[in-house]
Formats: C-alpha cells, structure tokens, sequence
C-alpha cells in the first residue's frame, strides 16, 4: 500500500478494480472522512493536494470552530443502597 504525505497529512493509496483508478483516503483527520480518486499518479497527487487544502480552508473558517474533546467519564451519584 502506497502512501502519500502534504501539509502534514497522510493518505494511503489503493488501486480499485472496480473504479479502475487510483483511490486515496485521507488517515488520522478526525471525526472527517476525506477521499480522492484520479487515474496517474499526477492526478492522484493533484486530487489529494486539492482536497488537503479545501479542509484546511474549512476548517479555518470562523463559522467552522474546532472540534472539542469530551472526557471519556461519566459520573452518576447512587443511592446508598445500591453501592456494594
């Protein structure tokens, strides 16, 4: 498997039988799912270049503020006599 890096992500590279194309899929980008297909490595590169930066302008936008992080906790108080 083939990978591709620009502006700090990364994308790994298949090939599809059933596209007959190259198929990218953006890794490590959050809760987003981000993909590219194009037919020569040129085209690849070009997709994936092209949808890097059109994440990268999203996500900087002020009506766009960046995802926020919850705790993996839960607190609940129980009665008396369910505590063991």
């Amino acid at each position: 498997m083939k990978t591709m890096t620009y502006r700090g992500h990364t994308a790994k590279i298949i090939y599809s039988d059933e596209d007959e194309c190259f198929v990218g899929h953006v890794i490590n980008i959050g809760d987003d799912i981000i993909s590219f297909h194009g037919d020569t490595d040129a085209e690849l590169r070009v997709a994936f270049e092209d949808v890097v930066d059109l994440h990268i302008k999203v996500k900087n936008q002020p009506e766009n503020p960046p995802q926020k992080h919850f705790a993996e906790r839960f607190l609940s108080r129980l009665r008396q006599a369910l505590h063991l």
